[in-house]
């Protein structure tokens, strides 16, 4: 995972996808936040993960859209905004 070569793809209002990480061995509840094109940038903070996993897990569609980042240290920092489609 190199943010430093996402980082300048990133955009404000973009598109973010999130994916259950199932497979996690440190977090039942992962989830990953990718790029449409499938990029890794992370994961949701482990704090805020359980309510969401649950939702996904019941087959709630939840993406995310980028709101701000910013670098802080050697940690690139985004800010999302979560939206939940009822399909």
């Amino acid at each position: 995972l190199d943010l430093e070569d996402i980082e300048p793809e990133l955009e404000k209002d973009q598109l973010l996808v999130l994916k259950r990480d199932t497979k996690n061995e440190h977090d039942d509840k992962a989830i990953l936040i990718l790029t449409e094109a499938g990029r890794k940038l992370g994961y949701v903070p482990q704090d805020k993960n359980e309510v969401l996993s649950n939702l996904m897990d019941a087959g709630k569609l939840i993406f995310g859209r980028l709101v701000d980042k910013n670098w802080v240290d050697n940690w690139l920092k985004l800010d999302v905004q979560l939206y939940l489609r009822d399909l």
